[in-house]
């Protein structure tokens, strides 16, 4: 954790990195009571601003249509100009354009928007 103090979203206790078979994630350190998590990259970097639960359903409906655009057979673009379209969408720039970092208003706009691509798509 390099010394960074990281706060459980749902309860304030401290998060702790743990390891899985996926990787290196942060959970509550009163875990079963709270099962709370966060991402982290493979040093143990925390991915993105933790999330309550409402926020990580609302960033995983937001990745699921954003993933859309660019993934699977009815993608329209590549990955890259997918996420610079969100950029747009988002008025964010690189740096802070990933959906770790939205709130749920803002994945709400996610998932709007790429309704209405996936619409003008079909036509």
């Amino acid at each position: 954790m390099n010394g960074t103090r990281i706060e459980c979203p749902e309860c304030g206790a401290d998060m702790v990195l743990r390891k899985s078979k996926y990787g290196k994630f942060y959970g509550c350190s009163r875990w079963p009571e709270c099962d709370a998590t966060h991402g982290a990259d493979g040093d143990g970097r925390p991915l993105g601003i933790p999330a309550d639960k409402a926020t990580r359903r609302a960033r995983q409906q937001a990745h699921t249509a954003f993933d859309g655009l660019w993934r699977g057979s009815e993608a329209t673009r590549s990955r890259a100009k997918a996420y610079k379209w969100l950029q747009g969408v988002l008025g964010l720039s690189p740096d802070e354009c990933h959906i770790a970092n939205l709130d749920r208003e803002a994945c709400g706009r996610v998932v709007e928007a790429c309704r209405e691509q996936a619409s003008e798509a079909a036509k």
